[in-house]
């Protein structure tokens, strides 16, 4: 493959998109369409250049030929970005008023809080929220049956997560008080205690298997709360509905969303789910689909 050192910016054409969407789906065996068209084309975009291919028949040879080159583009189209505490405002909400009234409701039947983190990249989502569950355990003297259930569709950021070590530029938004009590410090990394891996169950689903209307580790569904973060507004309106309705339908009757203000308009639009909080992206499930 030869460089070009001056090679302009690519911008594929609309024919050129549609080739190289229905050539990938093809080699890779992964149906690549399912995502926004902006977002795919950037990222095809990006690859196309840093391998400095001259045309776009120059890289799709390129990619049939190099594993590694399949590998990156994939990888690229699966964002496993995740924080702890992201959206501080959201995680007050939920330590305060959300997970308060769902310990309220279960009292009275002793049954478990389940929740759903859908794509949960590093698990860094999880893990906050079993922290502040543990935390209002701890305040009202008692022990509070829940279960968390992660998943994620990189089999990679799953075996991350489950091993729960992270740098210290990634425990930024962590409380002095949390980090003392929930991680382990070894040599400016941070392991998660193991008490708390263990409340937790890590595994991978893909949230477009039709096969299924919830993971297969939480057997029968029926979440509390669902967190599903920056994950919707990568894909085509109606696959970003098909996700909808399959978290909608794996949601107890009431149970709460948490989703991120770039994606509210979306969650808007879905059947069934209604705004709570004005300032934050909560929503709640009304009813069930049929």
């Amino acid at each position: 493959m030869k460089t070009n050192q001056f090679q302009i910016p690519i911008s594929l054409t609309v024919s050129e998109m549609d080739e190289a969407v229905r050539f990938i789906s093809n080699e890779l065996a992964t149906d690549i369409s399912v995502y926004d068209e902006s977002f795919l084309k950037k990222a095809i975009e990006k690859r196309f250049e840093r391998t400095s291919c001259a045309t776009l028949p120059a890289y799709l040879d390129y990619l049939s030929k190099n594993r590694d080159e399949s590998k990156v583009l994939l990888n690229s189209l699966n964002i496993r970005y995740s924080e702890f505490f992201r959206a501080p405002l959201a995680f007050a909400i939920l330590e305060h008023v959300i997970l308060p009234g769902l310990i309220a409701d279960k009292r009275s039947g002793a049954s478990e809080i389940r929740i759903w983190s859908a794509g949960c990249a590093g698990g860094q989502e999880a893990y906050s929220v079993a922290m502040i569950l543990n935390e209002i355990a701890g305040d009202k003297g008692a022990e509070i049956p829940f279960r968390i259930f992660a998943t994620d569709i990189s089999e990679e950021s799953l075996e991350s997560a489950r091993q729960g070590v992270y740098d210290s530029r990634s425990v930024q938004n962590v409380t002095v008080k949390y980090l003392t009590k929930y991680f382990n410090q070894h040599v400016g990394l941070y392991e998660i205690d193991s008490k708390l891996r263990e409340r937790i169950e890590f595994s991978q689903y893909d949230l477009l298997d039709n096969r299924s209307c919830c993971p297969p580790a939480s057997i029968f569904g029926g979440f509390d709360l669902v967190i599903c973060s920056n994950l919707l507004f990568y894909y085509r309106p109606d696959i970003q509905r098909l996700i909808l309705n399959k978290i909608g339908r794996s949601m107890t009757l009431n149970g709460y969303l948490v989703s991120t203000e770039s994606e509210r308009a979306i969650v808007q639009k879905a059947e069934g789910f209604c705004a709570i909080s004005a300032p934050v992206t909560f929503f709640q499930r009304l009813h069930r689909r049929t």
